[in-house]
């Protein structure tokens, strides 16, 4: 009898504290969700889209063009580069490495971080803010799938997971997050909140 009392209570516990976690996950991503906050949404705030706010557009504005601004080119910039400055690659760096560093991993119950959304709105991976100058990503499964190095304050350059520059880069949209531009300055459609 004592051991079917303890059960219970173990199985009570666990389920509880299981719930809590679900509804903490919840008011968390809710912060963040683009779904229920318009204002969080590009496709319905002009502010924070680049289509429509050419000073968030690197197309526009060369400031936050990594292949018009050389500060922001980590190829020109060895500063920024990952391949030169290991304080900046997690390849080297075990402090911003999600194989050493659990707590970076999306997975972790005190994860906090950010959300990638594709155009849809949907979840397409995770960031984790390691540094102020390293960004951890991992796709929607949570695998590591590369990092974004900071070259100013509005733009993030993105390596995969070897240190290589890709030519993608977030770039601050002067509210609540970033958007992805690929190689060519075109912006995806995909944001960070």
């Amino acid at each position: 009898m004592c051991k079917l009392v303890l059960f219970g209570f173990t199985y009570m516990f666990f389920i509880g504290s299981n719930l809590r976690a679900q509804g903490y996950d919840y008011i968390l991503f809710k912060k963040h969700d683009p779904k229920k906050d318009a204002n969080l949404n590009p496709q319905v705030n002009s502010k924070i889209n680049p289509d429509s706010n050419m000073m968030i557009n690197p197309v526009y504005n060369w400031n936050i063009n990594p292949l018009h601004n050389d500060e922001a080119n980590p190829t020109v910039n060895k500063s920024i580069n990952p391949m030169n400055n290991t304080e900046l690659n997690p390849q080297v760096n075990e402090v911003l490495n999600p194989v050493f560093m659990k707590s970076l991993l999306p997975a972790n119950p005190s994860w906090n971080g950010l959300y990638l959304f594709n155009g849809s709105n949907d979840i397409f991976g995770y960031i984790s803010v390691a540094t102020q100058n390293v960004m951890i990503s991992f796709d929607n499964s949570g695998a590591w799938n590369g990092y974004f190095v900071r070259a100013n304050s509005s733009l993030y350059n993105f390596f995969n997971v070897f240190g290589v520059w890709t030519g993608m880069f977030l770039c601050f949209d002067n509210s609540t997050g970033y958007n992805l531009f690929d190689k060519t300055g075109k912006w995806t459609g995909m944001h960070v909140k």
